[in-house]
């Protein structure tokens, strides 16, 4: 009987702990076209951290667009969607709506491929949700804009 009360406990300890996993608990599973899967902690390797904006766009090694979101490390806002329309990308950024979020104020890294149509040499505007809009003169490997903060 103490054997079969102990498999019981644990098999209710798994149901519980499968129900409090979803599709919404991995930072980029609602991510329907072009960010990345797993958006990763911190900044893209050579960027600093710039802790005076809450968003920037940097233009990573093969022109891939890295994202930076300043916010909660356990919800934090991350690129959803992107599309263009000529030299516009407009990027849905969003946290998960309903889900806690602590008062840290941490980067988070977002990547996703220039949609088609976009110029790579001529300035490229993206529209980053409620954190801002920055430009970039050129598609170029290293370039970057950071959000001004409003005063």
């Amino acid at each position: 009987m103490r054997i079969l009360s102990r498999v019981a406990v644990l098999a209710v300890l798994a149901l519980a702990l499968t129900a409090c996993g979803g599709e919404d608990d991995s930072p980029g599973s609602d991510s329907p076209t072009s960010a990345t899967p797993a958006p990763s902690r911190g900044v893209p390797s050579g960027v600093e951290e710039r802790l005076d904006s809450p968003a920037g766009v940097v233009v990573g090694e093969e022109g891939r667009i890295h994202v930076v979101t300043y916010g909660s490390s356990t919800n934090p806002a991350i690129v959803r969607q992107a599309s263009a329309e000529g030299q516009t990308v407009t990027v849905q950024v969003s946290a998960v709506e309903g889900r806690p979020a602590t008062m840290d104020y941490v980067p988070t890294t977002s990547t996703f491929d220039l949609p088609e149509g976009v110029d790579r040499d001529e300035p490229v505007t993206f529209v980053l949700g409620d954190f801002g809009t920055v430009e970039l003169e050129a598609i170029e490997p290293g370039n970057q804009a950071w959000v001004e903060r409003e005063e």
